[in-house]
């Protein structure tokens, strides 16, 4: 049984995670965001779903798509823009940039752009927190293109031979940037794939925030009582390009997949309208309630555009510090 107080902060988190993306797309094009910049709109339910089952102490693990899992894991979003603006108020002072956020005090270890790497951490993670007997488990967020690397399998295998306490989330968008995942990989059902090393997992509808929470709660009591992995494969849609710039919109030029279809998923299979109107349908909101909320919502927004611009730039001499482990002695 979901409460009514979990179900309005889940509604808030989505809501928060798309109007941060819009802007992040907004003040890409405008140049004020260095580097590479991935989106999560369309996705938000699986993000909110799964962390709104974690303990604020457990460990996720993201990747270069990140912004969606620390805002739904807690992170404060001012610090996450100030990362992207390259200012010393960001998660790492500027260095790291988009792919690479990062607050270990909400369980966020690492976020990294490099295709199926953060699955190993995760299994560290998970490793150190059955070592030391924590009680946490480590959630790691992938990609259907990041399930076709060889680390996959060496995972899946080490974390049965270890009963790691892992949870392999997987976001099955069905593209790999602009490669149909269908067309290159032999098996499609993770869920099937996993069952090959005794590992446990379920599909799930990762445009509904509810289903995905439900299911996210049966695998975290699962992992928490028997140390075991298990793996999720959330069927989700990515609405945006790759990443943010006119770059990646060229890519809608070269028609790699169908756009009547996405337009027609971003009305009737967006997980923010869908959880909204079931939310009014129970006569929990009216619609005057959700204008109201999206709007106070926008401002925060606003304040955080606001604090990143604001922030400070970092000075030249600290390039090198907190890049390298110092070691004395």
């Amino acid at each position: 049984m979901i409460s009514n107080t979990l179900k309005i902060h889940m509604l808030k988190r989505m809501i928060l995670i798309r109007e941060f993306e819009n802007a992040v797309s907004e003040y890409k094009d405008k140049k004020y965001i260095y580097g590479g910049a991935h989106c999560y709109n369309g996705e938000e339910a699986v993000a909110v779903g799964v962390c709104s089952a974690l303990n604020q102490t457990d460990y996720i693990v993201s990747n270069h798509r990140p912004h969606g899992h620390a805002i739904a894991k807690g992170m404060d979003p001012r610090i996450i823009m100030a990362e992207m603006f390259g200012k010393i108020d960001g998660s790492n002072s500027g260095k790291g940039g988009s792919m690479h956020i990062h607050d270990p005090s909400v369980g966020l270890i690492a976020s990294s752009g490099i295709v199926g790497s953060g699955i190993p951490v995760g299994c560290g993670a998970a490793f150190a927190a059955k070592y030391e007997n924590r009680n946490r488990i480590a959630c790691v967020f992938f990609g259907d293109g990041s399930a076709n690397e060889g680390i996959l399998h060496e995972c899946l295998n080490l974390s049965a031979v270890w009963d790691l306490p892992v949870l392999f989330l997987l976001e099955d968008n069905k593209l790999a940037i602009t490669t149909n995942t269908r067309e290159t990989s032999a098996c499609n059902d993770y869920v099937k794939l996993a069952s090959v090393y005794e590992i446990e997992g379920r599909h799930a509808d990762g445009q509904d925030v509810e289903a995905m929470y439900n299911t996210a709660v049966e695998a975290v009591h699962y992992i928490r009582n028997n140390s075991k992995p298990f793996l999720i494969q959330a069927h989700t849609i990515r609405f945006n390009e790759h990443a943010e710039g006119m770059l990646y919109k060229r890519m809608i030029e070269k028609g790699y997949r169908d756009y009547d279809q996405l337009e027609n998923d971003k009305k009737m299979r967006c997980p923010i309208k869908l959880y909204i109107d079931k939310l009014i349908d129970r006569r929990m909101f009216t619609a005057l309630n959700i204008e109201n909320l999206t709007a106070s919502i926008r401002s925060e927004v606003n304040d955080c555009i606001a604090f990143a611009i604001k922030s400070p730039e970092p000075e030249p001499q600290y390039a090198g510090t907190s890049v390298f482990r110092e070691v004395t002695g």
